[in-house]
């Protein structure tokens, strides 16, 4: 199916108007406006206003370099050859590789008229910023990712959530083969989200965008527990009085998984389990031994995993009494 996306449409109309506008003043080479504009339209705002920026340095600087060696040299291809090799590690050097192609268009543009004066240089000057202005303006319009960012984010939270009570049936052993489904979707919706996530960060200047690329964080830290965490139960030895409890706690998490839980109660419920472990009475075989072993184990990375989700909403609440 064809599709047409919205960097496109805003690319078409931004080169349009360029056009348009330096038609309006009747600059020479007015449809250098349009190509700036088509080169200068960025995927995010914050991507749009550096490279507007090093675009338009890039072009006053390629101007001035080009005005000093056609004036003093000769308007030749010798000329041209020996500015590259000064502009191009110049504007490597200054970090303005964007404005590279650009600026050498201009040159090229000063180049072909044989004669530079103030007045052709003012000329160009315009075409840049009208190139750049209007593309800087059509970037003003992003999508929405938002809508995007919920779901990834419920996506992520569901596949979480079969993850925990699949871990449960094999605690009890109830199952015996593991089906890695949900892990590759949680790993796919995790680099999703975070790739939402930042670009809504760079689709504004205010700190509170950060939010979802911060849950997504998150998450990823307590994806790689999850992941950590498998391993262990595959290889529980077999079923004990432990397994239910810890099973019982596992689905409990899974169920409890909400980007709103601070798991302050599911810690709770946790270290209540780890007393009554170690309240209750010694191995008496080795199968028992190495099964409440690893139980412990899991416990352990558990707890690190809702610690995580704890700090998280603790500091969301701190940096929201900051702001009031």
């Amino acid at each position: 199916m064809f599709i047409i996306g919205s960097r496109t449409i805003k690319t078409a109309i931004g080169a349009m108007v360029s056009l348009i506008i330096a038609n309006m003043f009747s600059l020479e080479n007015a449809a250098t406006a349009a190509i700036i504009t088509l080169l200068s339209v960025q995927s995010t705002k914050r991507q749009s206003v550096v490279v507007a920026f090093r675009r338009f340095a890039a072009g006053l600087l390629g101007i001035a370099i080009a005005t000093i060696l056609f004036q003093w040299g000769s308007f030749t291809p010798i000329s041209v050859g020996v500015l590259l090799l000064i502009y191009i590690p110049l504007m490597a050097r200054m970090g303005l590789h964007e404005g590279i192609i650009p600026g050498f268009v201009i040159v090229m543009q000063l180049y072909l008229t044989k004669d530079i004066t103030l007045g052709f240089i003012l000329n160009e000057v315009i075409i840049i910023t009208i190139g750049i202005v209007v593309a800087l303006l059509v970037n003003l319009y992003m999508p929405s990712v938002e809508k995007g960012l919920r779901k990834k984010s419920a996506e992520t939270e569901e596949y979480f959530k079969l993850i925990f009570l699949q871990l449960a049936r094999f605690i009890r052993k109830k199952e015996r083969v593991w089906n890695d489904e949900f892990v590759v979707k949680s790993e796919n919706s995790l680099q999703d989200g975070k790739e939402l996530a930042r670009r809504s960060a760079e689709n504004s200047f205010f700190r509170k965008e950060n939010y979802y690329r911060d849950y997504f964080n998150m998450r990823e830290q307590q994806f790689d527990i999850i992941q950590r965490v498998i391993p262990i139960i595959l290889h529980l030895p077999t079923a004990f009085e432990q397994n239910t409890m810890a099973a019982e706690l596992m689905e409990d998490i899974g169920l409890s998984i909400n980007e709103e839980n601070p798991a302050t109660e599911l810690l709770e419920s946790l270290r209540s389990l780890r007393n009554t472990f170690e309240k209750m009475e010694l191995p008496k075989t080795r199968e028992e031994f190495e099964t409440r072993a690893a139980l412990l184990v899991l416990i352990n990375e558990i707890e690190r995993f809702l610690q995580i989700k704890s700090h998280f909403i603790s500091d969301l609440s701190e940096a929201a009494a900051e702001q009031r």
